[in-house]
Formats: structure tokens, sequence, C-alpha cells
């Protein structure tokens, strides 16, 4: 169980658990925008990477009303699970890394600086399932040519990284 509550990056755990690389399946993160009109928009993504403890990275629609909020208001939150014990909320600054694959232009990668990073795990119980997208049959080479291009912008290795256990 995680022994930590608020910190300002992704803790070893949570790093360890959302760097998947040769286009694994990540779990599923909920990730919410601002709408134009400052409601809350929130969407799934299972297209998201740990890049450093500190910089998240995901594949978006740049037709979604997601990819689209991010033009007027770069604040994001962003919620995921993982079996066991791992349930965090992140917060922080999103930008466009790239607006135009190479492999489908229809498609853009966001990049998330991460401001801070909340414990959200129930400490009297554990995680049984989480939720993962995953894609059709007929779309899996699809999908994993867009995680191999996201992935091809790097994904740092764990050893580069002192992990310094903060509590604010």
């Amino acid at each position: 169980m995680l022994s930590w509550f608020i910190t300002s990056k992704l803790p070893h755990e949570v790093f360890m658990a959302f760097r998947k690389q040769n286009c694994e399946l990540n779990p599923t993160a909920i990730l919410a925008t601002v709408n134009p009109d400052g409601t809350p928009h929130t969407a799934p993504f299972g297209s998201f990477r740990a890049v450093t403890p500190q910089l998240i990275r995901l594949v978006i629609f740049r037709g979604h009303k997601t990819y689209k909020n991010l033009s007027t208001n770069s604040y994001v939150a962003l919620f995921s699970t993982c079996p066991p014990d791992i349930a965090v909320s992140i917060n922080g600054i999103a930008r466009i890394l790239k607006d135009q694959m190479k492999f489908d232009p229809q498609y853009a990668i966001v990049e998330i600086s991460i401001e801070s990073v909340k414990n959200d795990m129930f400490n009297k119980g554990i995680i049984t399932s989480g939720i993962t997208i995953s894609p059709f049959k007929k779309h899996e080479d699809w999908f994993k040519k867009l995680i191999g291009e996201l992935e091809e912008l790097g994904i740092v290795d764990d050893k580069d990284f002192f992990y310094e256990r903060q509590v604010l």
C-alpha cells in the first residue's frame, strides 16, 4: 500500500505502473479538462505513458472535445487506478507536443507536466479490478502503430531518476 498523500511527482510505484513499453496497454485514465463555459469535461484514455516522474504523454484524436478544450485552457486532472493498490489524481499543465502524428494525422500527442499527485487509495481495502481500453481485433495494428509513435519520443529509463518521497 502506498504510504504517501500528496507529492510533486509520480512516486516510484506509480511511475512503474504507468510506464508501459512495447505498445502494452496501460491502465485507463480519466482525463478532465475545462470546457469554455468553465464546466468540467472528462474522457477515458488508454494511450497514456509516464515518461518521467514529472511528465506524462498521451495520444488524443484531434476532433475530440478534450483536444479542443486544451486550446483554451491547459489545466488538466488525470485519475487512474492500478490494482491492487494504486489510485491517484494527477494535476498538471497540458500542451500539444505534436499536433499531427506521422502515422495518423487525425491524432496528436499531448504532454502533461505534473504539478501534484494525490494518493486516493482507500486504506481499508484493495482494488480488485481496473478499467482497460482494448482495441477491437481489426484495429490492433493501428493502435500499436499510434502507441509506437508515442513511445518513439522516448520513455526514460527508471535508473536515471532519484525518487524522493515527499509529503507536502
